[in-house]
């Protein structure tokens, strides 16, 4: 019986170390890398986000339909959460604090900040230049996104970033 035991013993740890490993992974494959800041200016004082993780999706925007890809940089791990929408209005409604980029193309790229888990709120655009690319490719994007906006009351954004594509909508 004691033998038995420990046979049970070690294969629930084992099975314990393979399910925390594998969520650790999972994880690991929902978030890809960024480092930098969004500051703005609200009306009590400085909002600092510091941004750990980037997330690239794909849709139809909902003003004209038209496909679009989006960045979503945060301090927060939403990959499970993206993943689950089934809408692209709905990859970034999780996002409490950061910054939502659209891509639209033409002369300029919306974008959203959050603060305050969306007590704050501000939307602008920026030059498609404030976005430097070091690989853009269907399924990846990479390099710096530099805004300062905060002259007309907008966020200062300096972020490093590489991004893979986490999911395409079509709706």
């Amino acid at each position: 019986m004691r033998k038995f035991r420990r046979s049970s013993l070690a294969t629930a740890l084992t099975i314990t170390i393979l399910a925390a490993g594998a969520a650790l992974i999972s994880s690991a494959a929902s978030a890809d890398s960024a480092s930098g800041t969004v500051i703005y200016q609200s009306k009590s004082g400085p909002i600092v986000v510091n941004v750990k993780n980037v997330y690239l999706v794909k849709g139809p925007d909902s003003m004209d339909g038209k496909i679009m890809s989006r960045l979503i940089f945060t301090s927060l791990d939403l990959g499970a959460k993206i993943k689950a929408c089934t809408t692209m209005s709905c990859s970034d409604s999780g996002l409490g604090e950061g910054l939502e980029v659209d891509l639209i193309g033409g002369p300029r790229m919306n974008y959203w900040f959050v603060g305050n888990n969306q007590r704050v709120q501000y939307s602008g655009t920026a030059k498609p230049e404030t976005l430097s690319r070091t690989t853009d490719t269907p399924q990846r994007l990479a390099g710096k996104l530099t805004i300062d906006d905060s002259a007309a009351g907008g966020a200062k954004v300096s972020i490093d970033f590489d991004a893979t594509m986490l999911k395409e909508f079509s709706k």
